[in-house]
């Protein structure tokens, strides 16, 4: 049985753990709350030999910038994003971090505006409750990623249809979404934060890549929402591991989420290319039709119409705009990829900051974070007012 103390000295490693990340050195937390230098209650906490009563913690947490729940011990210092960058807890891969750091900010952000609109909180979190009833707890990953798409497409009543536009699905789900340039290795990342009641994410979709592959990365971050996957930050490189069970659970989600296999199978029947004639042209339709990448038309046809995997060789290489002009497609194609390379801020995420803007709840500066637009506060400031959401003046 484990003593009290021993629960005392281990809580004590988190704790010293959590206080690295703190916005004040530790002398200076002496003096923020009334204890002599290097003595008083701090001193013992650190030391392993009391763990202090939760009224000084909370006072410890509003001078160090460190969350309760990390010093209570009740999350771990690791499972909250802004502790465990500041921290050093966080290994994260160099081409990311400038990414991962975007998305604790949005982070601060979400945790600031749901403060002020607890109404969209409730919604969010009954909508992702409602969705997780999708989730399928079978053994074998491809499988319960399949039948997840399945039941999720059931839930939200889409059918067999497209899916026309995937951000406000997620959004829907209390998840931010924004779209940032980050290094072609890396397709996108999820960030977790679970210093909070609730855990908080957001989703960082690369906007390098081509439009359908940055739907096929946002659907396969919805897959690892719905699944609660525990990994602070969760990187998507182009090349998925054969052992990495998790990834192919949510790979196939996100193929079948997108293009279901009845629809696909319909849409083969209808289009298919006669015997002997060339695949372009149905892998383009496929691709404008459902949304996808190549790379998942190349999979889908593989797997769910059965098409030699050799046959498709040819087709797993080249421009993609060439073969989008050889299939009479270029109009569409080039419709599609006008704004994919732009930077994208959370629409839902903004349209709560300017409603708060507009209600005088929080400063222009919150705008400009949720946009991305730090250094650009100034402008920020005069487009607010030129487009009509400066707060009204006070009545009387």
């Amino acid at each position: 049985m484990t003593s009290q103390a021993d629960e005392t000295s281990a809580w004590s490693v988190g704790f010293r753990a959590a206080l690295q990340a703190s916005k004040r050195p530790v002398e200076e937390l002496y003096q923020c709350l009334g204890l002599p230098a290097g003595g008083g209650w701090l001193r013992e906490a650190l030391d392993g030999r009391r763990r202090p009563p939760t009224r000084d913690l909370a006072l410890l947490s509003a001078f160090s910038g460190v969350p309760l729940a990390v010093l209570t011990g009740e999350v771990q210092p690791e499972r909250s994003l802004a502790v465990a960058l500041r921290a050093g807890l966080l290994h994260t891969p160099d081409e990311v971090s400038r990414a991962t750091k975007r998305a604790e900010t949005i982070l601060g952000d979400l945790r600031l505006l749901l403060s002020w609109f607890p109404q969209e909180d409730v919604r969010t979190q009954e909508t992702l409750s409602r969705a997780r009833r999708a989730v399928s707890g079978d053994n074998f990953a491809q499988r319960a990623g399949v039948r997840t798409a399945e039941r999720l497409r059931d839930l939200l009543d889409l059918g067999d249809e497209p899916v026309a536009d995937i951000v406000p699905i997620v959004e829907s789900f209390g998840v931010p979404v924004v779209l940032e340039s980050i290094p072609n290795s890396i397709q996108g990342l999820t960030v977790h934060d679970d210093a909070g009641a609730i855990r908080r994410s957001v989703v960082v979709v690369n906007t390098e890549d081509w439009w359908g592959r940055q739907r096929f990365t946002l659907a396969h971050e919805l897959c690892h929402i719905l699944f609660d996957d525990a990994r602070p930050v969760i990187v998507e490189r182009k090349e998925v591991d054969p052992e990495d069970y998790t990834e192919l659970r949510c790979e196939t989600f996100a193929r079948h989420f997108l293009a279901p296999t009845e629809a696909v199978r319909h849409f083969w029947r209808e289009h298919r290319p006669q015997r002997g004639h060339s695949y372009a042209r149905f892998i383009a339709m496929l691709m404008m039709h459902f949304g996808i990448s190549r790379q998942a038309a190349l999979n889908t046809m593989q797997w769910d119409l059965k098409v030699p995997a050799s046959d498709l060789d040819p087709y797993r290489r080249g421009r993609i705009d060439l073969l989008m002009r050889s299939s009479g497609l270029s109009e569409e194609w080039d419709e599609a990829c006008r704004t994919q390379h732009d930077r994208s801020a959370s629409e839902w995420l903004l349209a709560m900051a300017l409603d708060a803007f507009q209600s005088s709840l929080i400063d222009a500066s919150v705008v400009a974070s949720v946009l991305g637009r730090d250094d650009d506060l100034s402008n920020v400031r005069q487009e607010l007012v030129d487009k009509g959401w400066a707060p009204a003046p006070p009545r009387g």
